[in-house]
């Protein structure tokens, strides 16, 4: 079973190492994203043949019970993805990323619990933090999900303020916690973390404004990734601590390609010395003048923003693009890094309306070929 097992988180580990690969090209996402899920089932398999606890004779009934949890997961993961358009896929990471998050901090709680007299300080502050990762980024995802939703509208006035509050509650819990010799204290000192964790999950992505809601899904998802890392230390797990920094790597490097993106530092110090910023030779136009000027063009260049997205234009798009084919003038589609709420979104979504792959271009590349571009508000 060692061998079998350690083979599988071999394997396991090469298909999300290619599927990763395969995923930075559109043209192979589809066939990257099922190495990954093939690589997945490899894991979860892998790990269930090296547990002790879980031989094939004896322990029936533990098969029979994760096979039934494994098959009401995939079902109720299949009836949640399809009850959202692809104009929500925002919503449907951060509410996954959230349950992902709650069950490290489940995993956490039940490790901490069950070895209570038996792990050194140094484990017990890994677990307890995992813990308080785990339910902060819960509820941080949540609201979040119910804020791109527009279903979270209540404001404190001295959100930071709760944020900090929260945070060093929860800091004294933990250490109380890890020096408790007390049972019954130590069960107390983990239930106000779980609560304070909650709280100040909440009061961290309230702080958060609507624009910069990416960043925070991507800062949470790092989060999910390194409290993955922590457990699978604690287990001895490698698949657990592979996956772990592959999702908190990723979520750093999409945190820092957001925030260059949205410019989030300069945007901050403008509005906190100037207010608004203000724009010049804007030029109203009416659809008979933007289909004149089209006539009279070779190339064309539309970015697309979250409105196409919210109109559900871009089949539109991709008819417009046909017509213009046919008078010989190139339509081509510039995406901003975020231009959907989320990287590759807007990618999604053109590439949805059978717009072809090689039409799609990125913003920051392709900007450097149009000297002296025209921006036009419809």
């Amino acid at each position: 079973m060692a061998i079998t097992g350690n083979l599988g988180y071999l394997l396991a580990t090469l298909s999300f190492v290619l599927g990763m690969i395969q995923m930075n090209n559109p043209g192979t996402a589809k066939r990257g994203n099922f190495v990954m899920i093939l690589g997945m089932f490899l894991a979860i398999l892998s790990t269930l043949l090296l547990s002790t606890n879980l031989e094939l004779d004896s322990y029936w009934q533990n098969w029979l019970l994760i096979a039934g949890l494994l098959l009401l997961g995939v079902a109720l993961g299949r009836k949640i993805s399809f009850a959202f358009e692809i104009t929500r896929m925002p919503e449907l990471v951060s509410l996954f990323n959230g349950f992902g998050g709650l069950s490290a901090a489940f995993i956490s709680l039940a490790s901490i619990i069950v070895a209570f007299d038996s792990v050194s300080i140094g484990i017990k502050i890994l677990l307890l933090g995992s813990l308080y990762l785990g339910v902060m980024t819960f509820s941080a995802s949540i609201l979040a999900f119910l804020k791109l939703g527009g279903k979270f509208g209540i404001s404190f006035s001295k959100n930071q303020a709760f944020t900090g509050i929260t945070l060093i509650f929860s800091i004294i819990l933990i250490v109380q916690a890890i020096f408790t010799e007390s049972y019954s204290e130590f069960i107390v000192y983990i239930a106000l973390l779980f609560i304070f964790s909650l709280f100040n999950g909440i009061f961290f992505a309230n702080g958060v404004g609507g624009a910069d809601m990416p960043v925070l899904i991507s800062v949470l998802n790092g989060l999910t990734g390194i409290i993955t890392t922590i457990s699978g230390v604690y287990f001895e797990n490698t698949i657990m601590i592979l996956l772990g920094v592959f999702v908190g790597f990723t979520g750093v490097i999409l945190t820092i390609q957001m925030s260059r993106a949205m410019n989030t530092s300069k945007r901050k110090k403008q509005s906190s010395t100037s207010g608004a910023v203000s724009y010049t030779n804007i030029q109203e136009t009416t659809a008979a003048k933007i289909a004149t000027e089209l006539a009279f063009t070779r190339r064309v260049v539309i970015v697309p923003g979250f409105g196409l997205a919210v109109a559900q234009a871009q089949k539109l798009c991709f008819e417009l693009k046909e017509h213009l084919s046919e008078l010989d003038i190139e339509l081509k589609f510039v995406i901003h890094p975020v231009a959907g709420r989320m990287p590759g979104h807007m990618n999604v979504l053109l590439a949805e309306a059978n717009i072809s792959y090689d039409d799609i271009l990125d913003l920051e590349k392709e900007m450097n070929t149009f000297p002296n571009p025209i921006i036009a508000s419809l």
